[in-house]
């Protein structure tokens, strides 16, 4: 399927039924849209070099161009008592490899149309590039120095940390950053995932070049890395140069599994910003790690998840409470949790807790409309689809189906399955799934005149910690 017809599909997907208005004309009904069809991946080719590093290839769209991303199973879960150290190694490895400087990386890069770029999440570090097809050996040889063989300049590694340092300090300032910290921490707790937002200071700071080193020869290895080429590229000379880029490896270890505990009880973070004008919140509780079934997905987008769900309609249409609430399903390896955030005015923020309880139990007492159920399904397709127009987009998606270990079916069967959810399979997912009683709250404000609104929240009064 060619990107342009992913594209045109995705807009017929999107489109919900409606009206036309035309100035002295009535409103006229568009015709009904066509059916969603089925998704096909274009021709993929898997395989595994004797160290562990696999390989996956796709030939997709027709613009000139590659996206090749390196995908490394380190990330933050491998921090143990040493938060963001992943981080510090990756900025590292970005300062140059194999003799080359940063500067010389980028120049490099930029002859060959596009960029380097290094990022790190809470289970995976990657390194990917978008660029000419011609240059994709060259490409897979950059990649491959900059993952095995970075060059830890030294006189690099206090500037590095000292901006890694500045980020974590604005971040302690920023209510938003703080909520993320407190919620994430009773999602995940006594686990390196709950250190990912913002880590100890004081210890990042005793983190050295050598730990740096020690950490990248300890955790970075073959039998962690998965490389993803996605466009129009010279086959044959592509599979030479990782050969080449990438036998030598060692294999190191196998990724680590670490899935992190369920929480006892829930929790409630009241965190005091005085005099703040308005209150951030994080509402939410752990669900069942990603499988092969989306209703809980279109609970989701149902209650936030889209910028038309009922929560936003609710608390910023109606009674503008906030400008920007959603919602959303994050999903680590094994690991998954359900969220609802919102910027309050201070003054409303029991109320806007009031609502935002009472959609996510209307979901649960009453099945949702046909109309509705079908605008869903439009939206999730269209957004799927639309993910996948692109080289590095359905990179992405190749990646994210090998971290959870759904296998390629699940790209091949969700437009399938979105279109075979019903009424009752959502409100079943909502649920089981979103158990007001059982969710932990986060909220960073004014307490002196937000704590007596909560009070009145009939879900959380009785759980609401001492003064």
């Amino acid at each position: 399927m060619t990107i342009r017809t992913l594209i045109l599909t995705a807009a017929a997907l999107t489109a919900f039924n409606g009206v036309a208005f035309a100035d002295g004309h009535e409103k006229e009904t568009p015709p009904p849209g066509s059916e969603p069809r089925g998704f096909s991946l274009p021709e993929i080719e898997t395989y595994s070099l004797k160290n562990g590093v696999d390989v996956t290839l796709a030939t997709y769209g027709r613009v000139p161009k590659a996206a090749i991303r390196a995908v490394v199973d380190v990330g933050n879960l491998n921090d143990g008592e040493t938060p963001w150290i992943a981080d510090l190694t990756a900025e590292m490895m970005g300062e140059g490899a194999a003799g080359r400087s940063a500067s010389d990386q980028a120049l490099a890069a930029a002859s060959m149309g596009g960029d380097l770029n290094i990022g790190v999440g809470l289970d995976q570090t990657f390194v990917t590039m978008d660029i000419l097809s011609e240059s994709a050996p060259d490409a897979v040889a950059l990649i491959a120095d900059v993952v095995q063989r970075p060059d830890f300049p030294e006189t690099e590694i206090d500037r590095v940390k000292q901006n890694l340092l500045r980020n974590i300090s604005v971040g302690a300032t920023q209510p938003q950053r703080i909520a993320d910290d407190a919620f994430i921490g009773s999602m995940y707790p006594n686990h390196p995932y709950a250190d990912a937002v913002l880590p100890d200071a004081e210890k990042f700071t005793e983190l050295t070049l050598d730990n740096v080193k020690a950490f990248h020869a300890a955790n970075f290895g073959g039998a962690r890395t998965h490389i993803y080429v996605v466009g129009q590229f010279d086959r044959r000379k592509v599979k030479r140069a990782i050969k080449k880029g990438f036998r030598n490896w060692d294999e190191g270890p196998p990724p680590l599994a670490l899935a992190p505990e369920t929480p006892d009880n829930p929790v409630i973070n009241l965190i005091d910003r005085p005099g703040a004008v308005q209150s951030t919140i994080r509402l939410g509780k752990r669900v069942p790690a990603v499988d092969n079934t989306i209703d809980l997905e279109a609970a989701d987008t149902i209650l936030g998840g889209y910028f038309s769900s009922r929560i936003t309609r609710n608390i910023r249409e109606d009674k503008g409470y906030t400008y920007s609430p959603n919602s959303a399903i994050s999903l680590e390896k094994n690991a998954a949790y359900w969220r609802q955030n919102a910027d309050i005015t201070s003054e409303s923020t029991g109320p806007a807790l009031t609502e935002i309880i009472k959609e996510i139990r209307g979901l649960q007492q009453t099945l949702p409309p046909a109309n509705e159920l079908d605008g869903i399904k439009n939206y999730m397709n269209g957004i799927f689809v639309i993910r996948l127009a692109s080289r590095g987009g359905m990179a992405s998606q190749l990646a994210f189906v090998d971290l959870h270990d759904l296998g390629i079916e699940y790209l091949e069967n969700y437009v399938g399955a979105v279109q075979g959810l019903t009424a009752q399979s959502v409100q079943n997912a909502a649920r089981e799934h979103l158990n007001v009683d059982d969710m932990s709250l986060t909220v960073v404000g004014d307490l002196a005149s937000v704590r007596a609104q909560l009070e009145t929240v009939d879900a959380i009064a009785d759980r609401l910690p001492a003064e």
